[in-house]
């Protein structure tokens, strides 16, 4: 009885409450992830504390996500840069999102 209370706890814990209605789950994710792209599903700005999700995990200002360091976090979109890249990426593009680059160079 014990093990099928706990059933939906442990299910409900692996939904994300920061995806869109609407929005499947299941299969964007894993082709974003394998081309070596982003995918930022939710923002949330308080007061002075911006916080984005980016492949499910949150992150804040100054984070890094793998070599990429968030420089900015928008109304829409968050700014990564590298020692060498800038890139930008934009929430909930419905064809999906592969990032690309947008400067080449970093000016220290």
């Amino acid at each position: 009885m014990v093990m099928v209370m706990t059933a939906p706890i442990s299910l409900a814990a692996d939904i994300d409450p920061t995806r869109p209605f609407g929005v499947s789950g299941s299969g964007t994710n894993h082709q974003l992830k394998r081309d070596g792209g982003f995918l930022l599903s939710s923002i949330i700005h308080g007061d002075g504390i911006h916080t984005a999700v980016i492949n499910g995990k949150i992150y804040s200002m100054f984070d890094y996500v793998g070599e990429y360091r968030i420089t900015a976090i928008n109304s829409h979109s968050v700014i990564l840069r590298s020692k060498t890249k800038r890139l930008k990426i934009n929430i909930f593009k419905k064809t999906g999102f592969k990032s690309k680059v947008i400067e080449n160079t970093v000016i220290n």
